[in-house]
């Protein structure tokens, strides 16, 4: 009986150490992660003439089209309206490949993965997750399912969709791994491999490898 007590009451404390360190990254995992379509730069305008002389030679005026994109930017940049972000209400699991890539990616310190059960998913806390004051969370499921979200008419500005996986720490709990990604629309989004090392008693962003792009 107290084998068992003392058992659950370490897989508690080991969720709630990876809970923690979920929390304190990710205030610069949604900054790493956050890409905001609007301040994109426009695509090459259509020609305006052609050069009569060389009919193969396009030639535009681009001059007032750029100055209309940095003028929209500045503004942007100074609003004060709140990004909305969904994230996904639970974690994600975490597979081999991320392991492979770990272990990997961390080579030159011959870290050994740590044994304990990280396959179940758990409820992400929007409250628990620091933020820069211009995000505004919400969960993922207050919206429509799949792309249909971003057809949604809404009285804010979603700016985008996340979230995050399980983590995979080596034995030390020094190193880790765990999955992201960002949407920013249909066709616009990708997801990658995050790699979290302990920094002066710090968790700090070493990479984000990118894994898929749509």
């Amino acid at each position: 009986m107290f084998l068992t007590l003392a058992s659950c009451v370490k897989k508690q404390t080991d969720l709630e150490f990876e809970k923690s360190v979920a929390n304190e990254i990710f205030p610069a995992l949604l900054d790493s992660v956050h890409y905001d379509i609007r301040l994109s730069p426009p695509p090459p305008p259509p020609p305006l003439n052609y050069n009569e002389s060389d009919p193969s030679k396009i030639v535009w005026d681009e001059t007032k089209m750029i100055a209309e994109y940095e003028k929209r930017k500045a503004e942007l940049e100074k609003d004060t309206t709140k990004l909305v972000i969904a994230i996904v209400d639970s974690t994600y699991r975490i597979d081999e490949h991320l392991k492979k890539e770990f272990i990997e990616y961390y080579k030159e310190y011959s870290i050994e993965l740590d044994t304990i059960n990280n396959k179940n998913p758990y409820k992400i806390n929007l409250s628990d997750l620091k933020h820069d004051k211009k995000f505004n969370l919400k969960y993922r499921s207050e919206f429509p399912a799949s792309s249909n979200v971003w057809d949604g008419e809404y009285d804010f500005y979603l700016s985008g969709i996340t979230g995050f996986s399980r983590i995979q720490f080596d034995q030390t709990k020094s190193y880790g791994a765990l999955i992201s990604g960002f949407g920013c629309g249909k066709l616009c989004g990708f997801s990658g491999i995050v790699f979290i090392r302990k920094v002066d008693r710090q968790w700090v962003i070493d990479e984000i490898k990118v894994i898929g792009v749509s």
